[in-house]
This record gives structure tokens, sequence and C-alpha cells, in this order.
């Protein structure tokens, strides 16, 4: 392998990693930013104004790096509704699975999110898990579950099912299902942007029509129309970061370095939410949760290492 292709290689290592690691931590600053939000809006509501929103900004993001041309779907409609309908599955199944479940057990089912990507991932590709990725896995599982045990501990709340904890696991996999077939279905050459722009505007109708009938059954009461300043801006500040700027840095981490490193990305997202209600609400963090998130941190780190020893290895070859 000369020169340029390892340098080549390395940059879109180093890439795909960066873009995983903003993904994380905007997607914790989400948690503490949702979890406010909901005393402003119920959570069939807040999914399309959060998507509106960051469409908004996504549509203004294209026109001026891309084009207009950029804002008209390359690949048939049909395929991106599919893929938006993916997307607002995993915004709805994801806020019911919250409110049908208490924090601990929540977390728990979300310390899984490797296994059901890898799961989803064998479903719909049939493609082999990467070398290490069971042993990355472990090490993140192990990790939260350190972290969960300090905080149930503490809290005196323990693991229950309520019912959520299937949705959790069905959010998990959506998710991972909008991300191969964004990867699989838009030709190589479009930008990550315009597949996130694309599908994100896509999933705004789905997310209308799901609350329409929450509506209508009586599963919430009419929408909020008059929030205070305080939600607005939270609002604007999730929208923006975790889901216009969250969702495209996610699609170039997939697209850098697979889906299977991404999943483990995942289970740094509530070590995030921990660090950053700590600097913003000054909540001392436990010693648990500190040594849960460096082994969470040591599996993800494991599996980006094995990514790049076995390509350097077949490019030395």
């Amino acid at each position: 392998m000369d020169d340029s292709q390892r340098s080549a290689n390395s940059r879109s290592f180093w890439i795909g990693t960066l873009c995983y690691l903003n993904s994380a931590l905007v997607w914790g600053l989400n948690i503490p930013l949702t979890a406010a939000l909901f005393a402003s809006f119920d959570p069939f509501w807040l999914a399309p104004l959060r998507l509106t929103i960051a469409s908004c900004l996504l549509a203004l993001a294209v026109l001026i790096s891309l084009g207009h041309r950029s804002l008209q779907s390359p690949i048939p409609i049909a395929r991106v509704l599919l893929m938006s309908l993916c997307v607002s599955c995993f915004f709805t199944l994801y806020n019911l699975g919250l409110l049908h479940t208490n924090t601990i057990t929540a977390a728990a089912i979300m310390a899984g999110s490797p296994v059901y990507g890898a799961v989803t991932t064998r479903l719909m590709t049939g493609a082999k898990l990467e070398k290490g990725f069971w042993g990355a896995a472990l090490l993140t599982i192990i990790g939260a579950a350190i972290a969960i045990y300090g905080r149930s501990e503490r809290n005196a709340q323990g693991i229950a099912l309520e019912g959520g904890e299937i949705l959790i696991v069905l959010s998990i996999a959506a998710w991972t299902a909008y991300s191969i077939l964004s990867q699989r279905w838009f030709p190589a050459g479009v930008p990550q942007l315009q597949r996130t722009f694309l599908t994100s505007l896509g999933s705004i109708p789905c997310l209308l029509v799901f609350w329409l009938i929450a509506w209508s059954t009586g599963l919430v009461g009419p929408p909020n129309f008059y929030p205070s300043i305080e939600a607005i801006r939270n609002l604007f500040i999730t929208a923006a970061f975790s889901t216009a700027i969250g969702a495209v840095t996610w699609n170039i981490g997939v697209a850098r370095l697979g889906i299977n490193a991404g999943v483990m990305w995942q289970n740094m997202v509530p070590v995030f939410a921990v660090l950053i209600t700590l600097v913003v609400f000054e909540v001392q963090p436990m010693p648990e949760q500190v040594i849960g998130g460096c082994v969470v941190l040591s599996g993800v780190l494991y599996m980006q290492w094995q990514k790049l020893r076995l390509s350097r290895a077949s490019h030395a070859r």
C-alpha cells in the first residue's frame, strides 16, 4: 500500500470516528433536553416539530453547499419514504418506550444496542460480523451494566418490566435499518447531507399521521401552540444539534466505518448525557457511572482499533 492510500485510509478512519463521537455527544445532549421538553409537548407532537425544524436547517445547508438541484431525490420517492418511515418509527417507538418504562430499565435495555444492531444487520444484509465485534460488544454492555447498577443502588429504583422495553428494542432496530438502507439505496456519490435532508423531510408526514391517530384516539391531548421561551429554545437546540447535525455525522460515520462500529458508539450516548448533566446542572456523577463510561469507551475503541488494524493488514498484502 503506497503512502497516499495509507493516508486516505487513515483520514477516512479519523473522520468516521470524529463523526460518531459527535453524534454520541449531541444525542447525549438530547436526553436531558427531551426530558425537559416533555413538560411542554407530548411525544407525538414533539417529534414532527423537531423534524420540521431540522429539515428546514438541512434544506438551507443543502442549498448553500450543494445547490437547489440537490433538494430533489436522485432515487425513487418510494424508497425515500420507506427510509423516512424507519426514521418515524424510531422517534415514535423510542419516545413511547421511554414513557412506559423506568429510566433504569430503559438504560439496561439500551445497553444491548450492539446486539440489536447486529441482529438487524445480519437479517438485512446476511453479512458476517466484523472481527472483534462480540468482544467490543461485551465490553460496552459490561460498562453500561456497571453504570446502571450504581445508579439503581443510589436511586432505589430497580429493573422492572413495564411494557415499553420492546418498543425501545424495536426503535433501535428501526434506526439500524434506516442506516443500512441509506447507504445501500442512494448512489455512492450522493452526499450524506442530502440523504439526511431527504429522509428527514419525508418523515414529517409519517409523524403527523402518527400524531393524528394518537390525538383522535384520545392517547394525547391537543397540541401546545404556546410553549414557554425556554421550551422553544430547547426545541431549537435539540432539533439543530441532535436531529440535524447528529443524523448527518452519524450517516458519515456509517459510510466511513460501517454500522457495527456505530452501534458501539450508541452506548456512549448515556455516558455523554451524564457528563452534560454534570456541566449544565452541576450534578455530581457517581463513581460507577465514571467507571462504566470508561469501560464502554474501551469497547468502542477496541472495535475501532480492530477495524483499523485489519484495514492496514489487507492493504499491506
